[in-house]
């Protein structure tokens, strides 16, 4: 008996929370989980800046996630197919060749990533004092890629100096023999 009653006055704050709170309008709860974002962009010479779209007193809000000093360090986490690459790198790329910044691209699904960076390196050439080049190197590919000696003699003083680099390398490229 008093388990009913618990129950009763339980559904009964329930439903007049609902009334009260106007929950009904929003059933996912999407104006209680947002909260303001960054709006202004903050920009200097190394930011980086992605643009954002949030929700916010039921108004859709234009903002920036403004890195601000991006060689400290930045993580990109998600899922395959989240869209890491789209919302974040390609804009780091862009933003980074616009800068004038010597890139370093890991293209994992090449030529994906490579050909936003061709592209935008072209577009943005004249920004370089000293003219940039574009190389790639496709181990999956040969004919597709620039060839280059990753040993460089002068370094060597000796045989052992050529078969510790060239281990290192052989290593790296093929992750089964560790």
């Amino acid at each position: 008996m008093a388990g009913g009653f618990f129950c009763l006055l339980a559904s009964g704050l329930w439903i007049s929370r609902l009334l009260k709170n106007n929950l009904l309008e929003d059933v996912f709860n999407t104006e209680n989980e947002s909260f303001m974002q960054e709006t202004h962009l903050m920009e200097n010479e190394y930011s980086i800046n992605l643009p954002t779209k949030f929700w916010y007193g039921r108004k859709e809000w234009k903002g920036w996630i403004n890195v601000v000093n991006p060689f400290r360090a930045s993580m990109i986490l998600g899922t395959p197919g989240s869209g890491k690459s789209y919302a974040v790198v390609n804009n780091y790329i862009k933003q980074a060749i616009e800068k004038s910044y010597a890139l370093y691209i890991y293209d994992f699904k090449f030529d994906d990533l490579s050909v936003i960076a061709y592209n935008h390196l072209i577009k943005y050439r004249h920004r370089y004092k000293i003219p940039p080049k574009f190389y790639v190197i496709n181990f999956d590919n040969p004919r597709k890629s620039h060839r280059c000696n990753p040993l460089a003699p002068e370094l060597m003083t000796d045989i052992s100096d050529a078969y510790e680099s060239s281990y290192t390398i052989m290593l790296n490229l093929n992750k089964s023999w560790v």
